[in-house]
């Protein structure tokens, strides 16, 4: 369990911690406030590695909190609810009584029965974080090439960097959001396995294949001779 929750932390705070840690240390070298070799990665020991994870690890989460609401310009206004009107539509045959707002009740419902499971649908969340505050680094990352493309007479690749990255921060932004969508229906489908019985979808099956006979017949009656 601390495993998981160490990789989940790592993907959802500490890689884009890096990226923020890198931002920083662009804006200090082209404001020459220091001068940055990138040789120096070559050579950092195991105790350099350890603190600057640990640096990163900080950044992401106090950063997080500016991506949470950058991530609102992506997400869909009621994603939960969204969802789960979207599966009653597309089974319209199940009978689902529980409410988009339970999904943390169904969570700790499913952790009791399979923490595994748990673990597996928590990855989406992590995918959902990580992805946000990436899209907030290359968001910030165009803003620096946009605002060196005007300051520094108009420099062509800037533009064409700054360009992309707003691409790329719109790409990720929307791939977040929709790690939130699989994310709720993981825990709403994994409910929804548990309350059926094999037999349920068998009797269901059966229903099904009579009908169906029972319609073609009908219509094989109606064709003239």
């Amino acid at each position: 369990m601390s495993l998981t929750i160490g990789i989940y932390d790592f993907f959802a705070y500490t890689l884009p911690g890096v990226f923020y840690l890198f931002i920083i240390i662009y804006l200090y070298k082209i404001a020459g406030v220091m001068r940055v070799d990138f040789q120096i990665l070559n050579n950092l020991s195991i105790l350099s590695v350890i603190a600057i994870t640990a640096v990163a690890y900080i950044l992401g989460l106090i950063i997080d909190p500016v991506a949470k609401r950058w991530y609102r310009l992506f997400r869909k206004k009621n994603a939960s609810e969204v969802v789960l009107d979207r599966l009653k539509e597309n089974n319209p045959h199940l009978e689902i009584k529980f409410q988009a707002q339970d999904w943390p009740i169904l969570r700790a419902y499913i952790r009791r029965e399979d923490n595994s499971l748990v673990s597996e649908i928590e990855r989406m969340n992590v995918m959902r974080i990580m992805l946000r505050n990436i899209s907030l680094c290359l968001a910030i990352f165009a803003v620096i090439q946009i605002s060196q493309y005007v300051i520094y007479n108009f420099f062509p690749l800037n533009l064409v960097l700054g360009v992309a990255f707003v691409l790329a921060s719109i790409i990720a932004g929307r791939e977040s959001a929709k790690f939130a969508d699989w994310f709720h229906e993981g825990f709403y489908e994994a409910i929804i396995a548990y309350s059926l019985e094999l037999s349920d979808l068998v009797v269901k099956g059966e229903k099904a294949i009579h009908e169906n006979n029972d319609e073609a017949e009908k219509h094989y009656k109606k064709r003239p001779d």
